[in-house]
């Protein structure tokens, strides 16, 4: 027995928004086994794929009480008589707020085993609720040598890389192939390219060609690909393709492989489902809504213009370790991971599904663009200019003051932040034509006019320190007014 070795999480993300109704494909827990044989020690490689739904841990208090949920998952192989022949235990954990319908995870673990019948068994449980889980899945082990392994569908399948040391999460390795793990494997019209892989065994170099069809709810065949000839080496080797299903209408299919090498014919099915159009729309819409929420997919969209927009304002909060001064020098897509890599330093709540901080920071650059762009001999963006400084940097101010010009008093706004610390910033629009500059402030990191006060009048600085609660004629160095 050769115990199972790879473990994989990938969070699908396949997220609809929570609803009754009809339960999602996603929101049932499910197990599917793919069988190899291997010549050598006449055993069959059992490769499993688990879904585990998030939804089953949504409204407990794991979900609500803490950042992360914690749930358990029990592997149990037995035979046909009972006897258990391996079972394995491990902790996994998720952002609470993935926590609901519509969202799955997907595990891999792999085995081998002799001649016979065996089940697989998965179970899952909440660490704090105790609710579980379970879901199984019967395999047989080949009898004696097939000609062809189980048919296994993909989403994607792809040649490995010099790069590729180990598979992606997600992914497992077939010879020099990647393949992206699924317990059954679900099309959309935004995604219909299916892809297969079989292995075909053969003790001598064989040739031969291969037919992929696809099959309806009743069995009549859809379609049917013209023969493409294959060959194998001694002992066997991995076939694989893909088809175009674009336009195929929503449903229930099965995709059916034949073979026929060294003239011995044989055959695999899978089934397979082909998504409506309104519910895929409505499900990426919601998977894009929660990548957003992460660092890497906040700026996975961005084309380089874009990304150069959001590294220019974190002048304002990056600090001599984050090294901002190298940022113009990398590629486009070194950028998205500085960016990336940013942010997850920043983050003030590490270990929710969002980072709020880096929310926060943008939503303010964006006010600030459109509140205090000023203009002159050239537009200054809104974030450049010293209000826009403040509040990228600070948020919004708690307590305003606005003073238009009267007498000789320019026009003027002071803000004040109360929380945590104590903070004010006064402005002055010197020509009146909108262009506030930072004349004072108590904030030691920002730098204030040392004629501030002849800048703002007697009359604006009695005016600013009745409302401050701040007499400034006591301070040192007070006023002195021409």
């Amino acid at each position: 027995m050769v115990r199972w070795f790879s473990l994989a999480c990938a969070a699908t993300l396949v997220a609809v928004p929570a609803q009754t109704g009809p339960r999602h494909a996603e929101d049932v827990m499910a197990v599917r086994t793919v069988r190899f044989y291997r010549a050598d020690n006449r055993q069959t490689l059992v490769k499993a794929f688990i879904q585990i739904p998030y939804v089953l841990f949504a409204g407990g208090a794991s979900a609500t009480n803490t950042e992360q949920v914690t749930y358990f998952v029990t592997v149990k192989v037995t035979d046909s008589t009972g006897l258990g022949l391996l079972q394995e235990s491990w902790t996994n954990y998720l952002p609470r707020a993935y926590a609901t319908a519509g969202v799955s995870t997907l595990e891999m673990l792999e085995f081998a085993v002799l001649p016979g019948s065996y089940v697989l068994e998965v179970t899952v449980e909440d660490s704090i609720t105790g609710r579980k889980a379970s879901a199984r899945a019967a395999t047989q082990g080949f009898r004696s040598p097939p000609a062809l392994s189980d048919l296994l569908l993909s989403p994607e399948i792809r040649l490995a890389t010099p790069g590729d040391t180990v598979p992606r999460p997600g992914e497992l390795r077939v010879g020099n192939t990647l393949v992206t793990g699924t317990v059954e494997l679900r099309l959309t019209p935004l995604q219909s390219e299916a892809y297969y892989l079989i292995e075909a065994y053969s003790e001598a170099a064989a040739s031969g060609q291969l037919t992929a069809s696809i099959l309806g709810a009743g069995g009549n065949t859809i379609l049917q690909t013209p023969p493409v000839a294959v060959s194998v080496p001694a002992g066997g080797g991995v076939l694989k393709g893909q088809l175009d299903l674009t336009g195929l209408p929503e449903g229930s299919y099965t995709m059916r492989v034949a073979v026929d090498l060294g003239g011995t014919a044989s055959q695999r099915e899978q089934p397979f489902t082909m998504a409506g159009l309104e519910e895929t729309l409505a499900k990426e819409s919601a998977r894009l809504e929660m990548e957003q929420r992460t660092d890497a997919g906040y700026f996975a969209a961005m084309d380089e213009a874009q990304l150069d927009s959001a590294a220019g304002p974190l002048l304002y909060i990056a600090t001599q370790e984050d090294g901002l001064n190298l940022y113009k020098d990398l590629s486009v897509d070194g950028k998205r991971r500085w960016l990336t890599e940013f942010w997850v330093r920043h983050d003030e709540t590490p270990g929710v599904d969002r980072n709020e901080t880096r929310e926060r920071f943008y939503e303010a650059v964006a006010y600030a663009n459109q509140a205090f762009k000023e203009s002159g001999r050239r537009t200054t963006p809104g974030w450049r200019s010293d209000r826009g400084r403040i509040y990228a940097k600070y948020g919004p101010y708690d307590e305003f003051l606005d003073r238009v010009a009267a007498g000789r008093a320019p026009t003027y706004q002071v803000w004040r932040y109360t929380k945590q610390k104590d903070r004010y910033f006064i402005f002055v629009d010197k020509n009146n034509l909108g262009g506030f500059q930072l004349i004072y402030t108590n904030e030691l990191t920002e730098s204030s006019r040392q004629d501030w006060q002849d800048i703002l009048t007697p009359d604006g600085v009695i005016d600013v320190g009745r409302w401050l609660g701040v007499n400034f004629f006591n301070q040192s160095g007070g006023a002195s007014f021409q």
